[in-house]
């Protein structure tokens, strides 16, 4: 480098120009280059393994079985003994211990909840709704339709 070039640069330039000159170039890596070579090189980190599906795996006797358990306080007993004679005392209810005898009773049919299982407040509310809707299904809709047909048609009072 010459005299004059050393005059006509300013000092940022030529601290720049001696840093390139001393020091090889350094690759940069990208985010996700660092985060993979990271994982690979961690010995603490836990291997990731590629999702194996096995039909083998999902049997029922390899999953754990939840031990069923029983409501016992009598207040909750009470209550939840009152919601299903509230269903039971319903025209749907009569209606469908009628219609459907009970060695022709499917899935799809109205089941009613079992008071002495444990459940959350929530879940048994969730299964008297689910209950008491199916049950409407029986309540008799042929007569009630004919009802509103009735009184939607006007009529000639004058």
């Amino acid at each position: 480098m010459s005299l004059n070039d050393f005059i006509n640069k300013s000092w940022s330039e030529i601290c720049d120009n001696a840093q390139e000159e001393e020091t090889p170039p350094t690759r940069r890596a990208t985010k996700e280059k660092m985060k993979t070579d990271s994982r690979e090189n961690s010995s603490s980190r836990k291997k990731s393994k590629p999702n194996t599906y096995n039909k083998n795996d999902t049997d029922k006797s390899s999953r754990p079985q939840k031990k069923l358990e029983l409501e016992t306080d009598p207040e909750i007993l009470q209550r939840r003994q009152k919601q299903i004679d509230y269903g039971k005392n319903t025209v749907g209810y009569h209606n469908y211990l009628q219609e459907v005898p009970i060695d022709k009773r499917t899935k799809d049919h109205p089941k009613t909840p079992d008071k002495f299982v444990k459940y959350s407040r929530r879940s048994w509310d969730m299964l008297i709704k689910m209950w008491r809707k199916k049950l409407h299904e029986y309540d008799g809709g042929e007569d009630d339709q004919n009802e509103d047909e009735t009184s939607d048609n006007p009529t000639e009072d004058c």
